[in-house]
């Protein structure tokens, strides 16, 4: 049997995950030898995409426009993602962050952050196929070209370290 759920805190969650995202873009972007012009470019569409999500919270929040019917195993997933979401303490990662001491971490962190981005995307796109799909797919197509350009120079720095 099914449930309503109300997506709004899933919205908020992205919201505020690509808030945080786009702030640890700039904290790596502040580390020239990262490469500045790479993470702000990354932190710029991060910003976008935060200010479409809050963009449909105020649209449709309020009038129970994020109520879908869902299966009790379906609700269970979602309230997992949302609860071991990796930027549920942003400060605390950018924290962590700042002590990291190689390019690998670095990146690793990056990765992890859009892999998560695109499974959040894809899991919105299926509780919500009519809203605004447009923006979704600009979203999730974007967010999928940030992992493949973060694994890329994840793969070059390691092969740079490793002089090859």
């Amino acid at each position: 049997m099914g449930k309503q759920y109300d997506g709004t805190e899933f919205f908020e969650m992205m919201a505020a995950n690509e808030k945080a995202v786009g702030a640890l873009y700039r904290q790596f972007a502040s580390d020239s030898k990262l490469g500045a012009k790479f993470f702000e470019s990354l932190a710029k569409d991060e910003d976008r995409h935060y200010s479409i999500y809050t963009a449909l919270l105020k649209k449709f929040a309020d009038s129970k426009g994020l109520t879908v019917d869902v299966a009790d195993d379906q609700e269970e997933y979602l309230k997992l993602l949302i609860g071991n979401n990796m930027l549920k303490d942003a400060d605390k990662l950018r924290e962590q962050a700042a002590k990291y001491t190689n390019k690998d971490q670095i990146y690793d962190l990056a990765e992890r952050s859009e892999r998560d981005s695109v499974l959040f995307v894809q899991e919105l796109t299926a509780l919500y196929p009519m809203l605004q799909p447009e923006d979704f797919s600009v979203i999730l197509k974007e967010e999928k070209d940030h992992l493949r350009q973060v694994m890329s120079r994840r793969m070059e720095s390691k092969l740079k370290t490793l002089r090859l």
